[in-house]
């Protein structure tokens, strides 16, 4: 098989076991709910300042 194949099958079982793993355990679930809205929140605040200082810097 193509190596794109093995890279999705990879993807796609990393995904299943996360799934499982929030479906039957609450602490998985609230911390990845909480390491998703962290990061986003986070990303979206350097991007932000990041676009900030480089307007500042002209």
């Amino acid at each position: 098989m193509d190596k794109r194949i093995y890279t999705l099958l990879f993807i796609f079982v990393i995904y299943f076991l996360i799934a499982i793993g929030m479906l039957f355990f609450a602490p998985v679930q609230q911390f990845l709910t909480a390491m998703l809205f962290g990061l986003t929140g986070l990303l979206l605040f350097f991007g932000a300042f990041g676009l900030w200082l480089l307007e500042r810097r002209d």
